[in-house]
């Protein structure tokens, strides 16, 4: 049995003239990880009809003598957490009002219907201990990146690893796999592999965010990477010779020598704890410069 994506081989390898720049996407193995979990034995036959793919991807390349000349990535944008339906939070057990549209899941949203015109009060808190915490878009952590657009919905929950966040006691596709977790859990992040002329061998590297792959890409293809999110040159340490290395702004003074030389403050400060004299204070250093 060989994975549906298997037939798009071929077609890759007969062009006369060579395109620059190819894309395979492979549906598995997330869809066998929201039906089955991502510890399960439907994602291990899910993986090895992937793996079929990429090995006549390999072959096929290895026949054409360019498995040596081809830069080769293989990628995943997200990874998959394991989710139960005993581990749901019911948005009906804190919303005041019913008449609001939630988008379910582990980075559940809600709207209400009439938006923005009609609002709807979320009682969090009297259910404990709350599996989700609640966020307004101008409060999501800034790290996300995700609140300047109009198609953002207003209120965001951050659900806890495992759990969902869901409409009512009638959502029963639960039993299984998800993701959309916040992207700081080690169940989020995904399989990044190189291979080519361009990569350093067997070499590990400490993980990152997925907007450097098109910037590492621009530089395995020799073009200048359009306006984005990534840091360009932060991928350098991946790459035999790197195309761009970036120029740090210089310095418009030297530093400074170190004006503190003791934690003891110069006048009250109006402490009263009898625990901390100022006998107890030590210097920070005795030369600075």
């Amino acid at each position: 049995m060989l994975s549906p994506n298997s037939h798009y081989i071929p077609f890759l390898l007969v062009f006369n003239a060579r395109p620059d720049f190819y894309t395979l996407y492979i549906e598995e193995p997330d869809s066998s990880g929201h039906s089955f979990g991502p510890v399960s034995s439907g994602v291990i036959k899910a993986l090895q009809l992937a793996d079929q793919t990429l090995g006549m991807l390999m072959e096929g390349l290895k026949q054409r003598n360019l498995h040596h000349c081809v830069n080769l990535i293989l990628l995943a944008d997200h990874g998959m957490e394991k989710t139960y339906c005993s581990q749901l939070e019911y948005m009906t057990d804190y919303l005041k009002q019913s008449n609001f549209y939630i988008y379910v899941g582990p980075a559940a949203r809600i709207r209400a219907y009439n938006v923005p015109k009609d609002y709807f009060t979320c009682k969090c808190g009297p259910i404990s201990p709350q599996h989700f915490k609640p966020y307004l878009t101008p409060n999501l952590p800034k790290r996300f990146h995700y609140a300047n657009n109009i198609r953002i919905d207003k209120v965001h929950l951050l659900v806890d690893r495992q759990w969902l966040a869901v409409r009512d006691k009638g959502y029963t596709f639960c039993d299984g796999g998800n993701h959309g977790y916040d992207n700081e859990f080690k169940s989020m992040q995904a399989i990044f592999l190189g291979y080519g002329p361009g990569f350093k061998e067997k070499t590990e590297v400490d993980p990152f965010e997925n907007i450097e792959v098109y910037n590492l890409m621009c530089d395995l293809l020799r073009i200048t990477p359009a306006p984005n999110n990534g840091t360009h040159g932060s991928l350098n340490h991946l790459l035999k010779k790197p195309f761009y290395n970036p120029l740090h702004a210089k310095e418009e003074s030297s530093p400074s020598s170190c004006p503190v030389v003791s934690l003891t403050p110069s006048g009250e400060l109006g402490c009263t704890c009898s625990e901390v004299s100022r006998s107890t204070l030590l210097p920070i250093c005795e030369n600075c410069s």
